[in-house]
Parts: structure tokens; C-alpha cells; sequence
């Protein structure tokens, strides 16, 4: 059997759960949730650091793909990993001093032209907090500053608000649509505990998440080909700051390593969080050699090439063609079409589609293809809002 390597690590990234390993108590996070050190995450004294005391800018997932009759899109986010368990709950609201931006590019260039943007206003007595959607077209999609109301709701209830021009809108706790074996993770790729990839449970089936969805009718989008990836930023001292973004999953997480990012890998983190997705490919930033020399190296730093695996990496001009693939960091979609297990990382991401075993066989060039996880653990709704009720 094959040995699970890194790029399982890297899509760590949608849970804050405590877990009782080696005897110390683990408090980790899920699928992005290790790519953000300014967002705050503390050491629970074992080897992995990774409490985020911003959870409520920290965003865990991205999703798009279209409905059932093909005419409309959805987009998805979601942040805060984690909320039902009891140590998380104090972070569980969404951040009234943060905006949570779905971004879409329209024309290739990788740079927002449409934005829809969601605020919360302060909870009340029980813990319901209102909110409002905004699209931002043009160039206030990059600025925020000009926008049109086009939804607005509570994220008690039902979390589903009242939206014009065919839209739906929500804002709410929803279950964590994310599988992953991140107990075999911790003991394969980080020594913690005796559970091995591929042999472990899906821990994020009974966690919930905030979760963020619009679907819109593909004619209102104004492109067939899209680009999109989520944001966080939050007001402090006067002024807007950026927190945290992602595409596709992990791509921060896993590729700017400490193996080829060194004592600056959580300054490098930081800085990919912040960089807008079109500069991240520029050959003035660490990010492109970051993600070639993790493909071209990262069979061989996990003892794969050796017996019995005997695994290749990636040879240079296939780590060049991938990496240009891969940054800018964006999710591409080809709006009308479908979006289901077998299209990602090409087009799009459904809830269910396993994102891990993709970006597995993709990382390892095939050395590794699955870490025994699928969504079984996991219900989908088919209608809006399309994530499962909370556990």
C-alpha cells in the first residue's frame, strides 16, 4: 500500500476540535485554518499550532456550482470553524466589524469585477444577528464603496432572507460540508498520535460552521466563464484591513511550507493572504517557487521515492505548467454548466466533491489518490440553502 503524503495536510482545514492525543490535549483546525498566523493561532502545547482566536474572519471554504435545472449559480463561504464545540462557542457569531466578500472575476484577468458582500449587525437576546447582502460591480467591486442592497435577513430561523432580482440570500450556522481524516493526517504527516491516513474517521462530520450563500440566476452574473474566491477584512482603528482569503482549498496552507518557505513561512502566509490573486503568480513574490518546489519535492521530503513506494515527483517543466494552473488562487467556473465530484479543480466545487483525493493524486503525481474519507458521513440539501441542517 501506498504511504498518504503531505498534500493531505494541506487541505487541514474546516474544524477546531479537542482531541486527546499522545496524552496532551489538541485543539486543531480544518481545511484552510492553518494559513492564517495573523488571524491569531495559539500553541495548546503539542507540536501543532493552530487555535484561531479570530475565528469569525477565518475562512474555512469556497464553494460554486449551479442548481439542479442548470439556470442558476451558487456561491458559498464559510468561516468559524467548529461553533458547536463548547471551548469555540464564544466565537461562534459572525464579526460585526467584519465584511465577508464572494468575489468574482468576469473576464480573466483575475481581478473582482462583481463582489457580494455580507455584514452582520450585533446579536440579540438570542443570539440572532441580522444581516445584509450588497453587490459591488465595476471598479467598486475592488473598493466596496458604492454598492446596491440586494438582500437582507436573520440569521435565526431558518438564516434564508428576502433578496431582489431572483435571488435567495442566507446567513446562518449550517453543518460543515468538509470530510477529511485529519486524525490519520496528524499521525502520518505530523507524528501525533498512532492513526495513519486512510484509517481514521471523517471528524468533520458532526461539527457545524457560519456559512454565507447567494444563489443568482446565471444571467444576472454578466460572464460564462468566472473566476471566484473569497475574503474576509474587519475595521480597526479607523480603517479596513485585510484577514484572510482563499480559492481553492489549501493552496496557501500546503505550499507555503516549511520545507521551501523556511523561518519565513508564517510571514509568507500572511503576505499570501493579503495579496490580491492576480499578483500572487509575480516572480517579485515567493508564492510561484513556493508551490513548484513543494511539487518537485514532495515525494521525496515524505520518503515516498524509496522502497516500497518508489514514488516520482514532479519533473520541472510539470511543476512549471501546475503551478501556473494553480495561481492565481481562484475557483474557475463556466456558469450553466455542472459542477459535481468528477469536475473540481476544473470547474467549479460542489459540496460533495472530494477535494481531498483530488488534490492528493494532483500534489503526489499520483503516488497517493485517496485518504479513505467520502462525503457519506454528510447530508446535503438539494434546495437552497444546500448545506445540511446543524448537527
Amino acid at each position: 500500500m501506498k504511504r498518504p503524503s503531505l498534500k493531505s495536510g494541506a487541505l487541514l482545514a474546516a474544524a477546531a476540535l479537542t482531541l486527546a492525543l499522545g496524552g496532551a490535549p489538541l485543539l486543531t483546525a480544518g481545511a484552510d485554518h492553518l494559513d492564517a498566523p495573523a488571524l491569531g493561532h495559539a500553541s495548546s502545547g503539542s507540536s501543532v499550532d493552530l487555535v484561531s482566536t479570530h475565528g469569525d474572519r477565518d475562512i474555512n471554504d469556497v464553494y460554486v456550482f449551479n442548481n439542479a435545472a442548470q439556470t442558476r449559480t451558487v456561491f458559498a463561504m464559510t468561516t468559524n470553524p467548529a461553533v458547536n464545540v463548547p471551548d469555540i462557542d464564544p466565537m461562534a457569531n459572525f464579526g460585526t466589524n467584519v465584511r465577508y466578500a464572494i468575489n468574482l472575476d468576469r473576464n480573466g484577468n483575475a481581478v473582482q469585477d462583481l463582489a457580494f458582500v455580507w455584514r452582520f449587525g450585533a446579536a440579540d437576546g438570542d443570539g440572532a444577528q441580522s444581516y445584509t447582502v450588497t453587490r459591488y460591480s465595476g471598479k467598486n467591486a475592488l473598493t466596496l464603496k458604492s454598492g446596491l442592497v440586494v438582500g437582507w435577513g436573520s440569521t435565526g430561523d431558518s438564516g434564508i432572507g428576502t433578496a431582489k432580482d431572483g435571488a435567495k440570500v442566507f446567513a446562518g450556522v449550517r453543518a460543515d460540508p468538509f470530510f477529511f481524516d485529519l486524525l490519520g493526517f496528524l499521525g502520518t504527516v505530523l507524528g501525533v498520535g498512532d492513526t495513519q491516513l486512510g484509517t481514521g474517521p471523517d471528524i468533520f462530520a458532526g461539527l457545524n460552521t457560519n456559512a454565507v450563500v447567494i444563489e443568482v440566476p446565471n444571467d444576472s452574473i454578466g460572464g460564462s466563464n468566472i473566476g471566484v474566491w473569497g475574503t474576509t477584512s474587519y475595521w480597526e482603528g479607523g480603517s479596513w484591513h485585510k484577514a484572510d482569503q482563499m480559492g481553492r482549498p489549501a493552496i496557501n496552507t500546503v505550499f507555503n511550507n516549511k520545507y521551501v518557505g523556511g523561518g519565513s513561512t508564517g510571514a509568507q502566509k500572511d503576505l499570501f493572504n493579503t495579496t490580491p490573486p492576480s499578483q500572487q503568480n509575480s516572480s517579485a513574490l515567493p508564492f510561484h517557487g513556493n508551490v513548484k518546489a513543494t511539487l518537485m519535492n514532495i515525494n521525496g521530503l515524505l520518503g515516498l521515492t524509496a522502497d516500497p513506494y518508489n514514488c516520482t515527483d514532479y519533473d520541472d517543466a510539470t511543476a512549471e505548467f501546475i503551478t501556473n494552473y494553480l495561481l492565481p488562487d481562484v475557483i474557475t467556473y463556466q456558469v450553466g454548466s455542472v459542477a459535481d465530484g468528477a469536475s473540481f479543480p476544473f470547474n467549479g466545487r460542489a459540496l460533495a466533491a472530494d477535494v481531498i483525493d483530488a488534490e492528493l493524486a494532483a500534489t503526489t503525481n499520483g503516488c497517493v489518490t485517496s485518504d479513505g474519507v467520502d462525503a457519506s458521513g454528510h447530508t446535503y440539501l438539494t434546495t437552497f440553502p444546500y448545506l445540511g441542517v446543524p448537527n
